[in-house]
């Protein structure tokens, strides 16, 4: 008898040490940390520490109206953000402060690209939610309506507050304390604990479904951001077709296609006609035609 509590019991700490680290691997810590990194971890931290201080100094000159060392402090602030990156380190820290350099020098298209990026690994971050509409809002082309409604981010809460390491972990700690019911279930003969298994199943295939449906968009999906200040969208993938709209620095795309050096992209954005379309004074915007191309040098894919 007391090898049947035995080998539960080892089952639990077993799956729970695995549990933990894999929890560890979501920490800031562990998170920024690439095992192909082209810099040690050290270098890392001090072109982070660097960089925030003169993002800082360029924010003191911003105020003292002393434009042009705020824009130097600027450039090199987002050069030491970029090598972090480039050096093989993904943070969702190191993108939102990168998005706010941006937004400082007016890149919108940058800045919205980086926020999108920080935002895949920081959702809850108020902040970065916050400063990514402030950027929207600057943009020239304004996206047509397509929030989604309050009462479905509240029912399907989890899913637009939590990430896709943090969906994953959560799905195998369920898992394995679904297997640990079921050897208890198989040894103990507890028939109360099916009621129990129901319900983890249950849990363990929304999140499943939840981070199939995460990866999807975010990966499945290629969405770019326009860094141009301005692009001409053709109707075919070349200089020789006729443009079709133009869209600026800023604007999201879903990417469909690629031929050679061109996007074949979707935009979700009013497009202003031509002058030859209007009705009078007043400005159309078409609803339909929002497809084309575009080259790949006016995109960044977020």
């Amino acid at each position: 008898m007391k090898i049947r509590f035995f080998v539960p019991f080892f089952f639990i700490l077993f799956f729970s040490l695995c549990s933990v680290q894999i929890a560890n691997c979501g920490l800031p810590k562990s998170e920024i940390r690439n095992p192909k990194s082209e810099i040690s971890r050290d270098v890392a931290v001090k072109l982070f520490t660097d960089a925030n201080e003169k993002y800082q100094l360029a924010a003191k000159f911003i105020a003292a109206k002393n434009i042009q060392e705020a824009d130097q402090k600027l450039k090199e602030a987002a050069s030491h953000y970029e090598a972090i990156l480039a050096g093989g380190f993904k943070n969702g820290q190191i993108y939102y402060n990168l998005g706010n350099t941006y937004y400082r020098q007016g890149e919108l298209g940058k800045a919205i690209l980086n926020y999108r990026r920080a935002g895949q690994l920081m959702p809850r971050n108020a902040d970065l939610n916050a400063n990514l509409r402030l950027a929207k809002g600057s943009t020239e082309d304004k996206e047509l309506s397509n929030e989604i409604p309050i009462a479905v981010r509240r029912i399907f809460f989890w899913f637009f507050f939590l990430n896709q390491n943090e969906l994953a972990i959560i799905a195998i700690f369920l898992y394995g304390i679904l297997m640990t019911l079921l050897f208890f279930l198989i040894t103990l003969k507890y028939t109360w604990f099916r009621k129990i298994i129901i319900g983890f199943s249950a849990g363990l295939f929304v999140v499943v479904v939840s981070l199939g449906i995460k990866v999807y968009l975010e990966q499945g999906v290629n969405r770019g951001v326009i860094i141009a200040t301005k692009c001409e969208v053709r109707y075919g993938p070349g200089e020789e077709y006729e443009t079709k709209f133009e869209i600026h620095n800023g604007a999201e795309c879903v990417i469909e296609d690629v031929k050679d050096e061109w996007y074949r992209v979707y935009v979700n954005i009013g497009v202003k006609q031509d002058a030859a379309s209007k009705t009078g004074t007043e400005e159309k915007v078409s609803k339909e035609v929002r497809r084309g191309w575009l080259q790949k040098k006016y995109v960044e894919v977020i």
